[in-house]
């Protein structure tokens, strides 16, 4: 070999290997780094943000790649925290692995908030009767933080919603680890539709702010039909007003009978009343389906 082959070959070895960087989106420098759990809990907290946020608007493709090259982690992360957005019905996969934002519909409003008003119904149900004066007193306590932090006095709406995720999970402590898994999914899935109607209706700060004040009062009195009662109308509301906002036809069938059970089903208080519900929100309180005739 000669001297000037050979001294090319030594230069070789000696320099590194080049390393692209990833290529920021959206402004965001990336930094590469190996993927970890951390990693995945990261993707998927800050890809959730901006889905909630509505900065990632429904119908909006989620490409892996340009995911992970953002955030500068492999694909792998990037595919998980995908699949745990699916499970939360914020995703979803399509045709050829294609994943986009879902929308909120209000088939699904329906569904969750029914489900949502039944849990947790049974678990303040089996939680009055065991609460103890200092689990009362905590549990005032704590709303008295959560409206310090709304939005309406000096708080943000994030600040909010986490004190108020803890506020309702006060008022089933005692319901078992079942029923509690049961409520914390029917918060996952209803997340956004709970941001849009509070981004829309400026005003139901304040009237959520009566409502779980009146909850808490029916705690204090010891009270589990009246807690009950005061939670259910709260989560209907707000059920109700998404739904109108998205199709004022309608009709929030599941809703509607979740509320007869809560409100002493088959009696007549608790037909008006969750009828009124639904006719107060602009929807529809009755089937308008023509009814199967037998042959």
């Amino acid at each position: 070999m000669s001297k000037a082959r050979a001294n090319s070959a030594l230069r070789a070895e000696k320099t590194p290997p080049l390393v692209l960087e990833p290529e920021p989106i959206h402004g965001e420098t990336a930094k590469q780094k190996l993927p970890t759990e951390g990693d995945l809990h990261d993707v998927y907290r800050r890809v959730r943000r901006d889905i909630l946020s509505g900065e990632l608007a429904p119908g909006d493709i989620l490409n892996q790649v340009h995911i992970a090259r953002r955030y500068g982690v492999s694909r792998t992360p990037v595919r998980e925290a995908l699949r745990m957005l699916q499970a939360e019905n914020l995703v979803d996969a399509q045709f050829q692995h294609r994943t986009r934002v879902t929308k909120v519909t209000s088939q699904e409003v329906d569904s969750v908030y029914a489900t949502w008003i039944l849990m947790q119904s049974l678990g303040i149900a089996l939680t009055v009767p065991l609460m103890s004066a200092d689990e009362i007193s905590a549990l005032t306590a704590h709303l008295d933080q959560m409206n310090d932090r709304s939005p309406l006095h000096d708080g943000t709406q994030d600040e909010w919603e986490h004190l108020h995720i803890d506020f309702h999970r006060m008022l089933v402590m005692h319901a078992g680890p079942i029923i509690k898994d049961s409520i914390d999914n029917c918060w996952s899935r209803s997340e956004r539709a709970r941001r849009l109607h509070m981004r829309s209706a400026p005003q139901s700060w304040l009237a959520s702010e009566e409502e779980h004040r009146d909850v808490v009062i029916a705690f204090e009195e010891g009270s589990a039909d009246q807690a009950v009662h005061a939670a259910s109308r709260q989560l209907a509301r707000n059920a109700l007003g998404v739904i109108a906002s998205i199709d004022p036809s309608y009709e929030p069938r599941a809703i509607r009978q979740a509320l007869k059970l809560t409100l002493q089903a088959g009696t007549a208080a608790a037909d008006s009343t969750s009828a009124s519900f639904v006719v107060g929100a602009g929807l529809p309180a009755r089937s308008t389906a023509r009814k199967r005739t037998r042959t």
